[in-house]
């Protein structure tokens, strides 16, 4: 839910109508007329009266608020005199015309004097200003013209987390984003220099206390263009996740700017965007993860073909990597820019088949230029880990895990014991195929079941073209009773889902619920690992098994999340991950 502050400061204009139109009757109801000659000077009630239609003709006073009035002051002229009370006895009622026929056409009011009618004045200016200060809207333009134009949102988000291990898993299984986010390692056994490799952990269980926290600010620059921001906990160099883990001794963290973006909408149908955006694709998170943002430029065209018939056509091209502006540092001969890019293209069509039931399809192509990394000799031969290679811009900027990767580097050592320093790159083309079909069905009212199914391919997948790069891993395992096996290759391109949600579409309000549960498999090069799911299988590819989970609403926009998620390898040394989250959400 967004707050906008031009409907607080239009209620504070009200209020304020409101107490001075109190205060002008007041004073006037107030005021005397003494000894007032009905030829000289109008009557008070007429007075008040008048000022009761020029309120109402200028939109001051409403119409039903005028009208109360205005019988008011009838029924007071209609009515009896009240008697006074004299200090012995109550006096009978004495008809002033009548002991003077000359003061007939006179009205007579009580005299109030100057100095109580400016104590009310008083009273009434005393109880406007507190007020005033109260809400921050006495002073004119107190708040300026350009908040009118701006929607402030966010959410909270704490997750208490338990990541559980098989006991089975192989432990030697290296971390390659430790390798390529840092210095290059060196992999000669045979060599002097001591070899020391990442590892990832494989058996050891953990709890993670986490809190995501979001606040965005969306301006209305005009009728047809909007800039966003939204800053987020986290960190930048995780593209997948926007969680803060705590346990860091009470110390501070960081917020990071996650969003940043132009959206152009000249009409219903035509969108566009520039900057850092959120994913313009419908896709679900067996290729994109949920947290992931695109950088550069997309545009999406819609069309009604029916009534139940809609069509849409998205385009984008990202920038992934920009190649580091005085890369090798380390050589005055520099290299020549390899940047990466994502070109992605989509077509979908929403199919209204009945009353509350509607089918949803797409398919998209998402091509990855230059991700895939290219093998370059690197002579001589590198004998320390500070010397850059060309070859080195090759490797990916962050991967989760998954993707078969190989070496970079072509060394030529000029001894056997030389050390050889190197880093890895992804070993596959991916130019991927992603059709989707979701079918939502109306149970009751804002309840729905909903199907999703997802198929992706990755066509630049060849297995030859990846085994004659010399993969380093996703080897399929030998039994141990048989010394003789050479391990071979057992990569894939290939990934589904299938997905089922029952209940309401969002739990914004106590005791709306929904669940859900699915089966996903994905290949170790069906999609890229980086920016897939970072919770299943604690995050990347090689991975097959279920989810599980449902929300529950626990008051206005605040809910509770709970998801089970198991999965284990596709193919390879063992790798079983439990992944259980607990989330209590807010948003605003």
């Amino acid at each position: 839910m967004s707050v906008n502050t031009h409907s607080s400061q239009s209620g504070s204009r009200r209020r304020l109508q409101r107490s001075l139109i109190a205060a002008a009757v007041s004073a006037f109801a107030g005021a005397a007329f003494a000894d007032a000659d009905a030829t000289a000077a109008a009557p008070q009630e007429t007075v008040t009266e008048e000022l009761i239609r020029m309120l109402a003709a200028h939109n001051a006073l409403s119409a039903d608020d005028a009208a109360k009035l205005l019988n008011r002051l009838q029924a007071q002229k209609a009515a009896p005199a009240a008697p006074t009370a004299a200090a012995a006895a109550p006096a009978a009622p004495v008809d002033a015309t009548a002991a003077n026929p000359a003061d007939k056409g006179k009205v007579r009011v009580i005299y109030v004097p100057e100095s109580e009618k400016q104590k009310i004045r008083d009273e009434v200016k005393a109880e406007v200003i507190a007020q005033a200060k109260a809400e921050n809207w006495a002073q004119p333009n107190a708040i300026p013209e350009w908040t009118k134009h701006i929607t402030i949102e966010g959410d909270l988000r704490y997750r208490q987390e338990g990541d559980f291990y098989d006991q089975s898993n192989d432990p030697n299984q290296i971390n390659f984003q430790a390798i390529n986010s840092g210095a290059p390692v060196n992999v000669n056994f045979a060599s002097t220099t001591p070899v020391v490799l990442p590892y990832l952990n494989t058996q050891s269980d953990r709890q993670l206390p986490r809190f995501r926290a979001r606040l965005g600010l969306v301006a209305q620059i005009s009728e047809d263009l909007t800039t966003s921001f939204r800053f987020n906990s986290g960190n930048n160099t995780n593209p997948v996740s926007t969680d803060q883990t705590l346990g860091t001794d009470f110390n501070k963290t960081t917020f990071v700017i996650d969003r940043a973006y132009f959206d152009y909408h000249p009409s219903k149908n035509l969108s566009v965007w520039a900057g850092r955006a959120p994913n313009p694709f419908e896709s679900t998170d067996l290729l994109f993860d949920r947290d992931l943002n695109f950088d550069g430029v997309s545009t999406q065209l819609r069309h009604s073909f029916a009534d139940n018939l809609r069509g849409r056509l998205t385009l984008g091209a990202f920038s992934i990597e920009n190649t580091a502006y005085d890369f090798p540092s380390t050589s005055s001969q520099k290299g020549s820019g390899r940047d990466k890019w994502l070109f992605s293209a989509q077509l979908g069509l929403d199919w209204k088949l009945q009353p509350g039931m509607t089918v949803s399809g797409s398919v998209a192509y998402h091509d990855y230029y230059e991700l895939d990394g290219k093998a370059r000799p690197c002579d001589p031969n590198p004998l320390s880990a500070s010397i850059a290679c060309s070859a080195d811009d090759g490797r990916p900027g962050f991967i989760q895990k998954g993707n078969t990767l190989f070496a970079l580097r072509q060394l030529t050592p000029a001894q056997p014991t030389d050390p050889q320093f190197q880093y890895f790159g992804l070993a596959s083309p991916f130019r991927i195929l992603d059709t989707l079909v979701t079918l939502d069905r109306t149970i009751d009212g804002p309840v729905h079941a909903r199907i999703d199914l997802d198929y992706v391919r990755n066509l630049g997948y060849h297995r030859k073209a990846v085994v004659d790069k010399g993969p380093v891993n996703n080897f399929g395992g030998c039994a141990t009773s048989d010394p003789s096996c050479t391990a071979s290759f057992a990569g894939g391109g290939n990934a589904f889902m299938v997905q089922a949600r029952f209940g309401y579409g969002e739990t914004v309000a106590r005791w709306q619920w929904n669940a859900f549960g699915g089966y996903k498999r994905l290949d170790s090069d069906a999609v890229v690992d980086a920016f897939t799911d970072s919770d299943f299988h604690y995050g990347g590819t090689n991975a097959k098994g279920y989810f599980i989970g449902g929300n529950l609403g626990l008051a206005h926009n605040t809910w509770f999340t709970a998801r089970y998620l198991s999965a284990s390898e596709v193919s390879g040394p063992p790798l079983s991950i439990d992944v259980l989250q607990f989330d209590l959400n807010a948003r605003f």
